[in-house]
């Protein structure tokens, strides 16, 4: 079972990545937003709208193993998801108050649970069993890794 420290780090940092990810976007122009190096790269902009979406699943995903401890979790393709909602074309501005505020309902619901409830899993379609503490572990690493490609988009447009 994670430990009271474990717990409250995760719910920290879970909760860190709206602020995070306003400090990376700071000062970039709606062009450098859609910037890509290629087609098969996305913009930072679809990075953007990409966390805002995976945020709602991870959020419903923990919902349904606090609920109802078993429950299938489903699997998605997140290039079907760029596509299928044109992610290039959704506001930028939208997506980032969605983020924030999954982030902000979910951190406060996660700082209520009891400790014995972060060992509650479901079953992921993909993945197999997926405990609470992996879920919200994943989506902290979820944004770093968002994080990383923002800054190699940066990294990227002053190359050019």
């Amino acid at each position: 079972m994670p430990t009271s420290e474990r717990i409250a780090e995760l719910i920290r940092a879970y909760a860190d990545g709206p602020r995070l990810l306003d400090q990376a976007l700071e000062g970039l122009s709606t062009e450098d937003l859609h910037f890509a190096p290629g087609p098969e790269h996305w913009s930072i902009h679809e990075n953007v709208v990409h966390l805002a979406d995976t945020d709602l699943v991870a959020a419903a995903r923990m919902r349904y193993v606090l609920a109802e401890p078993g429950a299938t979790l489903v699997g998605f393709d997140p290039g079907r998801w760029a596509v299928g909602m044109a992610y290039g074309a959704q506001p930028l501005g939208a997506s980032r108050a969605l983020f924030r505020a999954v982030r902000e309902s979910t951190a406060a619901l996660l700082s209520r649970v009891p400790e014995p409830a972060w060992e509650q899993a479901g079953m992921h379609t993909e993945a197999g069993a997926q405990t609470l503490e992996y879920i919200v572990q994943y989506y902290v690493e979820h944004v770093q890794y968002h994080l990383r490609t923002i800054a190699k988009r940066r990294r990227q447009l002053a190359e050019r």
